[in-house]
C-alpha cells in the first residue's frame, strides 16, 4: 500500500494544504484502497472542500439541467442516424439484460433493475452527446 500513488498533492506551506484527485465512483467501494497517508491527512484536515455540493439543492438542480439539449431538442436531432440507432439498440439490449446482471445482494438491499437503468438512463433521448457518453 505504501508504493501505491495516492492521488495526494501537498501544497507546502504553513499549515500545509492537500489536493487530492477525483474519485468517480460511492467511497464505500474504494475506502479500503486509499492508501495511508490520504486517509491520515483528512482525518486531520480541520476543513475539507469536495467539488460539488450534492447535498445542495441547487447544485443537484444545476447539473440536471446543464445534461439537458435545449428545449424541444432531442439526441435523434443531433446525432448521425446510424449512431442513433445503435445507441437506441444498446440502451434497449442493457435494459433487457439488467435483471440478470442483478445480484441477489443487490436485490436484498432494495435495488431493481428498473430502477437502476432508469436511475442511469432514463431520459437519455433529452441529454447532451457528452452526458450520454459518460452515462454509456
Amino acid at each position: 500500500q505504501n508504493e501505491l500513488n495516492s492521488f495526494l498533492w501537498t501544497i507546502k506551506r504553513d499549515p500545509p494544504s492537500y489536493f487530492f484527485g477525483t474519485i468517480h465512483v460511492p467511497y464505500t467501494r474504494v475506502w479500503d484502497f486509499i492508501p495511508e497517508n490520504s486517509k491520515k491527512v483528512f482525518q486531520q484536515s480541520h476543513i475539507v472542500y469536495f467539488e460539488l455540493d450534492l447535498t445542495d439543492p441547487y447544485t443537484i438542480s444545476a447539473l440536471t439541467s446543464c445534461q439537458l439539449l435545449p428545449q424541444g431538442e432531442n439526441l435523434q436531432d443531433v446525432l448521425p442516424h446510424d449512431i442513433y440507432r445503435r445507441l437506441k439498440q444498446h440502451l434497449e439490449y442493457v435494459k433487457l439484460m439488467m435483471p440478470s446482471w442483478m445480484t441477489p445482494d443487490q436485490q436484498s438491499k432494495g435495488l431493481y433493475a428498473d430502477y437502476l437503468f432508469n436511475a442511469i438512463a432514463g431520459n437519455w433521448e433529452r441529454k447532451r452527446p457528452v452526458w450520454v457518453m459518460l452515462m454509456v
